[in-house]
């Protein structure tokens, strides 16, 4: 019998630290800013926290949708990063360790409309952090993350398609979850769906904590098409605090190619 694989140190602020200083830039693409959208319909006057924010690509994006947002994060390097891209209405940050130190008074139940955490989900301690987040959200609000996808020579898929490899190793940075991991983040909710945005990144959006008609973990994983956006290209937005791309009275295409190429140069990972 294959023993159980132990549990994954803990990455420190300072380790955090020193990536964000020279780590490869990972920013936000159009195709997930347009699935963001058609998913959870972000409108001036919502609430939203983002989680474990990085350098803050997302967490300004979110702002350039008129939301009122907040930013954790722990790494002192990050938030540096963040507020140095500019002031933005409705947008602050907060350095805060989720798994370690005591919850803001500002995350109070009832309180928000969405909560999104872009890859960091695994490095967390999810299940209670989850919990939290269920009793942060208003009755209909939205938990949103983005996650890898971890390869498991015990997929069902495994040999059988060209996204199908043996799970080969630690990226203590790049940490992912397996298709069956994932399949356990929905205990408590009455709803999720799970996306795929790209070959190795799921959208995961969970609905109705702690209601009584839960769906099975076994949902139908769903596809994403956006038409006429390429998928990977990334959103201005992210990487400045000017209007972006995706802002109120804002075209998806209005600031060209080269503006998108020098915005994935420029920025830090989220």
């Amino acid at each position: 019998m294959t023993a159980p694989p132990e549990r994954e140190p803990r990455l420190s602020a300072a380790d955090w630290d020193s990536w964000f200083t020279t780590g490869h830039p990972h920013v936000v693409s159009d195709k997930e800013a347009e699935h963001f959208h058609q998913l959870v319909e972000p409108r001036p006057g919502m609430t939203a926290v983002d989680l474990a924010c990085g350098s803050g690509q997302w967490t300004r994006q979110l702002a350039a949708w008129g939301m009122t947002v907040t930013g954790y994060d722990f790494s002192t390097e990050a938030l540096r990063q963040a507020t140095a891209a500019g002031p933005r209405d409705g947008l602050t940050y907060a350095q805060w360790d989720i798994d370690a130190e005591p919850i803001p008074p500002d995350l109070k139940p009832g309180s928000l409309d969405v909560v999104t955490c872009r890859y960091a989900l695994p490095d967390l301690q999810h299940a209670r952090l989850l919990t939290d987040v269920g009793r942060w959200l208003r009755p209909d609000g939205t938990f949103y993350a983005l996650v890898r996808l971890r390869p498991s020579r015990h997929d069902a898929d495994a040999g059988q398609s060209g996204d199908a490899e043996p799970d080969t190793g630690f990226e203590p940075f790049h940490r992912g979850f397996t298709k069956a991991q994932v399949g356990t983040l929905a205990s408590g909710w009455a709803h999720r769906e799970t996306h795929q945005l790209s070959r190795r990144r799921r959208v995961i959006v969970l609905r109705g904590y702690g209601l009584t008609t839960p769906e099975p973990d076994n949902a139908p994983e769903k596809g994403f098409q956006s038409p006429g956006v390429g998928g990977d290209a990334p959103s201005p937005e992210s990487c400045a605090p000017a209007p972006g791309p995706h802002g109120p009275g804002h075209s998806a295409h209005q600031d060209g190619p080269e503006s998108a190429d020098r915005g994935a140069r420029a920025c830090a990972i989220g």
